[in-house]
Order: structure tokens, then C-alpha cells, then sequence
């Protein structure tokens, strides 16, 4: 399960003020930059916006990871949804792999029996914190670059707080004490229905 608060990134100010913060900055390991660029697919039939869901390939700096994503349950500047990961060369491939790790095989071969075709892309750097405590351990990612479909393009300027392992209650409380006492603004939309809306 996918557990993340997705906010547009503060100005240079507030998040250099947030990064340095005396609350947060002993929980920061180093900065991991990644260059991500992912290709998103449906179906003509648009079979993945029917299931409310995401399929994508990224390139995540020199590695091809395949995704599939389900329909998210939204609450204010957090979003969860069932996330399954393979590496993969390839849609195909991905999708043949997918149920090994536990997504619905009968989504995954009707989506492949489909032949899904590319919708729109993203492009973006990420810089990536992991953020630990005693009682949870996140990911804080700074998103910058673009999407595109169909020639269109808009900017991507985003910060995400994903949890990664330990308490939910822990990590729910951290991230509503980082959103109130920054000024944090809500991205209520992923970047695949922002890219989509293009």
C-alpha cells in the first residue's frame, strides 16, 4: 500500500526553512538524486482510467521499473492506493511480471490481451531524503521538470512525504505538523491526471 502526501513545492525560502528546520533536519539522511522519466499506457478502450489506476514504465536513473497503480483513497493532502513494482523492459514484460508480486492477475492479462499504447509522459529530477525517526521511516522527494502529451507541456514542481516502513499514526501526525507549520499547499492531483488534463 502506497501511503503519500503530495503538496506543490514552497518557495526556495520555506523549503530551505524546512529542510533546516530543527524538527525536522536531525530525521534527513543525505540527498539521492534520481532522474525519472516514465511513459504512462491505456488501453483504446481506456481500461486503466475505467479502474481508476495508473500503468506506467520509469526510467529511475539506469533501471526500467513497470508500475501499476489502483484506485487511491484520498484525504486532503494524503493519498492511498495498492502500488505494485517489477523491473521490466517493456510494457509487456511488466505486465507478465506484475502478478508475481501480488497484483490482480485478471487486470494485468486483460490490460495485456488490450495492448495498451502510450498516453503521456513525465520528466522530472527527484531529490530524494530519507526521513527516520524512532517510530518511522519516509521519503521526502522533491519533484522538478515537466509533462507532456500531445505536444503540451506543464511544469512539475512538487514535494511528496511517502511512507516507507513503522507507525502510519506516527508518520500521519510528522507530516500534518510539517504541512501546518510551513504553509504546505495540497496537490490533490497525481501527476498522471495533471499530465492527462493537458
Amino acid at each position: 500500500m502506497e501511503i503519500e502526501y503530495k503538496w506543490e513545492l514552497p518557495s526556495e525560502d520555506v523549503l530551505v526553512g524546512l529542510l533546516s528546520d530543527a524538527a525536522v533536519a536531525p530525521m534527513l539522511g543525505e540527498p539521492h538524486e534520481i532522474r525519472m522519466r516514465a511513459t504512462y499506457y491505456d488501453t483504446a478502450a481506456e481500461d486503466v482510467r475505467r479502474i481508476r489506476g495508473g500503468l506506467r514504465i520509469r526510467q529511475e536513473n539506469d533501471e526500467s521499473v513497470c508500475c501499476l497503480k489502483l484506485a487511491a483513497q484520498t484525504s486532503g493532502a494524503c493519498k492511498a492506493r495498492q502500488e505494485f513494482e517489477v523491473d521490466a523492459r517493456g510494457i509487456a514484460d511488466g505486465l507478465k511480471r506484475l502478478p508475481e508480486v501480488g497484483a490482480p492477475a485478471d487486470v494485468c492479462e486483460m490490460l495485456l490481451v488490450a495492448e495498451p499504447q502510450p498516453t503521456c509522459e513525465t520528466d522530472f529530477t527527484r531529490c530524494e531524503y530519507v526521513l527516520a525517526c524512532d517510530d518511522f521511516t519516509a521519503a521526502l522527494a522533491i519533484d522538478t521538470g515537466e509533462m507532456r502529451r500531445q505536444g503540451r507541456t506543464a511544469p512539475i514542481h512538487e514535494m511528496e512525504l511517502e511512507h516507507l516502513s513503522g507507525s502510519e499514526e506516527a508518520f500521519h501526525a510528522c507530516a500534518t505538523r510539517m504541512q501546518e507549520r510551513f504553509g504546505l499547499e495540497t496537490q490533490p492531483l497525481s501527476k498522471l491526471a495533471r499530465a492527462m488534463a493537458l
